[in-house]
């Protein structure tokens, strides 16, 4: 009586649900939501499948009492312990792993390495070079659930994707710039500075060193004190607007009370701006600089100078393969000596070879990544058996953890509870509309 009693519950708390062929989970706007959207008007326009782009964690309590998804594509996935929720109860679908950070160094490569069951056996994992598919082998992925495609983000600064993003006249009258001065765009990645307490430690749980943490947050705080001098010299003589990006995980006022405390003011022509993706500011800006972030890759196949700075001997830790291609600046004259001449100094730039040749030689990695999802959809590649544990088929399992969602939803909906680390990250569903008509005219 009693299972036959959860099984009409869980039928009566489901049968409102709709089928959809892919749901498309992103977690961080800035860094995913263009690809999802390009993605997501090719799927389409070009094969008819009917996808839904939602934001993972908080758009997750709206959307499991209301669709039903075939193909679930995640931002990350290096342990079940991410989507334990989730894999409750949509767990006969198709797991597909965008593995959005995959150019690592020593000091965040086991916090990054897929390990368990779930990661392991049951879903398809996608590499943007030939390096990391060997890496996902070695820690036991079937070779038939990897796909070698390349960086999708990086398609975007090719035609026809680079005609979406805001133009460096739009940037100006939207954030009050000059467009006549030199832009130098700095899209800071001191992560090590600005992890919580809470993240740290998961990092340890999940095998990394407390002391090179420590190392890595003194290394980070010292360099952010260091080129903040810099920054501040680069603007006195009024000549160049520099634009400093916190990284997406970091909020704008979090990072603003580091640089008042370490500067006392900000001064004219240093701007603190979180708003577009970093590929508009790239696109319309002379110079890229940064510590160790990737964007200095973006920026070089988008045809403008980079550098990494550092005032301080980069550490082991932090060192990555890729940052053998880019130069360096170690001191406060040689930075001033940069944002003077922001043209490149020799004909061909090492890093945007090595950038096209390992992570962008498969063509369109917004096209293939498009025509890999419909094939999985349609079951016309190799597909990872489902994940089904036996305590996520029991209806009580199920039904109570869709009542506490749907409980949840109803009480965030309310009161209009994001978490502060998302705000930016949560958009409408006007706002998304918003976004995909843009992208759709864009691929028509």
């Amino acid at each position: 009586m009693g299972p036959r009693w959860l099984n009409v519950c869980w039928r009566q708390a489901t049968d409102t649900m709709r089928d959809v062929d892919i749901v498309y989970l992103y977690e961080h706007a800035a860094r995913e939501l263009d690809v999802a959207c390009a993605v997501t008007a090719r799927l389409r326009k070009d094969y008819g499948l009917r996808v839904e782009i939602i934001h993972w964690p908080h758009g997750f309590a709206d959307a499991v009492g209301r669709i039903r998804p075939r193909l679930v594509v995640l931002p990350f996935c290096y342990t079940e312990r991410s989507y334990v929720n989730l894999l409750h109860f949509w767990y006969k679908v198709i797991f597909f792993n965008l593995t959005w950070e995959q150019l690592f160094y020593k000091g965040n490569e086991k916090a990054k390495t897929p390990h368990g069951d779930f990661a392991i056996n049951h879903v398809v994992h996608h590499a943007w070079s030939t390096p990391y598919v060997d890496f996902l082998e070695d820690q036991g992925v079937p070779g038939d659930h990897i796909l070698s495609n390349g960086q999708p983000a990086y398609t975007l600064y090719d035609e026809p994707y680079r005609n979406y993003f805001a133009s460096r006249d739009t940037l100006a009258r939207r954030y009050g710039l000059d467009s006549r001065k030199r832009w130098v765009f700095f899209p800071e990645n001191y992560n090590w500075a600005f992890y919580s307490k809470n993240t740290l430690e998961r990092f340890v749980a999940d095998g990394q060193s407390p002391v090179d943490i420590q190392e890595m947050r003194e290394f980070c705080n010292r360099s952010l004190a260091e080129v903040l001098q810099w920054c501040r010299a680069s603007v006195v003589n009024g000549k160049i607007e520099l634009i400093l990006r916190p990284r997406p995980s970091t909020t704008s006022g979090e990072f603003s009370a580091v640089v008042d405390n370490i500067l006392t003011e900000i001064p004219e022509g240093l701007h603190i701006l979180q708003g577009e993706s970093v590929r508009e500011w790239i696109l319309a800006s002379d110079i890229v600089v940064s510590s160790h972030s990737t964007s200095l890759i973006e920026g070089s196949i988008a045809g403008k100078r980079a550098a990494i700075l550092e005032p301080y001997p980069m550490l082991d830790l932090l060192k990555a393969d890729w940052h053998a291609y880019v130069p360096r600046v170690k001191s406060k004259q040689e930075f001033l000596a940069l944002c003077e001449d922001p043209t490149r100094s020799f004909r061909e730039d090492p890093l945007e070879n090595w950038a096209r040749h390992s992570l962008m030689s498969k063509g369109d990695a917004i096209q293939n990544l498009s025509a890999y999802l419909d094939k999985l959809v349609r079951g016309e590649v190799v597909c990872p058996p489902y994940y089904l544990k036996r305590d996520f088929l029991t209806p009580a399992k199920r039904l109570l953890p869709i009542k506490l969602w749907r409980l949840y939803r109803h009480y965030t909906e309310r009161n209009r509870q994001v978490s502060a680390g998302y705000i930016k990250d949560v958009l409408s569903a006007t706002e998304m509309q918003n976004l995909m008509n843009r992208w759709e005219r864009i691929l028509a």
